[in-house]
């Protein structure tokens, strides 16, 4: 198992602030502040801050500094259909060499999502991590990396408005199901139901999340 590193540590806690709504969209993220926060140097926190950017959740300003993205119904729109035609593509790559063992790979992960829904008080967090740990066996098992990092990149810049959805328990009821029907159809070796289906999960949670907003049109969130 890697060890984390400060820097890593820091980026964990950084991540998981912003994902759970504790630092708000268009927030500047301060080093010092976040240094104090968590009792280290600014230099681990710079680092990290840095390796975040990198991944999308946060965006650098010239001059002004670290912020949490802000985004607007149409951001949602384009980032949201993107990742959605993405996934589709990431999950008919996969169909072509997917192996039994990658199979039962995909069913563990569905059966902890499943166990987080089940749980009193259900955990989001977690359902939110191993449901991201699913849509990256599967990319993985696609092997085109540039179609995995710029899905990834997507994914990350509206975590935080996933994780917000999720809280919803008929939109967390609506993602389970999707992720059993989507295994049901990998395990058949059913590639246009496989692939319609994830199409249909993510294109499901840009209504669900459109439908939690102010309807003042571009509204930024």
């Amino acid at each position: 198992m890697k060890i984390e590193s400060i820097a890593d540590i820091a980026k964990r806690h950084i991540r998981e602030w912003i994902v759970t709504g504790q630092f708000l969209p268009g927030e500047q993220l301060k080093e010092e502040e976040i240094s104090q926060r968590l009792g280290i140097s600014r230099p681990p926190v710079r680092e990290a801050l840095k390796a975040l950017e990198a991944t999308g959740l946060v965006v650098r300003k010239p001059r002004r500094g670290v912020f949490v993205p802000e985004m607007t119904e149409k951001d949602m729109w384009e980032i949201y259909t993107l990742k959605a035609t993405l996934y589709e593509m990431a999950t008919g790559l996969a169909m072509e060499v997917i192996s039994g063992k990658e199979i039962e790979r995909l069913e563990a992960l569905v059966a902890k999502m499943d166990a987080c829904v089940k749980e009193e008080p259900f955990d989001v967090l977690q359902y939110q991590r191993v449901h991201g740990s699913f849509h990256k066996v599967i990319m993985d098992i696609a092997g085109n990396g540039r179609l995995k990092t710029i899905a990834l990149h997507l994914h990350n810049q509206v975590t935080m408005f996933s994780y917000k959805t999720l809280q919803d328990r008929d939109h967390l009821h609506s993602s389970l199901h999707y992720h059993w029907e989507i295994l049901k159809a990998i395990k058949e070796k059913n590639t246009s139901s496989a692939c319609r289906l994830m199409k249909e999960h993510v294109l499901n949670a840009l209504a669900v999340l459109c439908d939690s907003l102010p309807t003042t049109g571009e509204t930024a969130v």
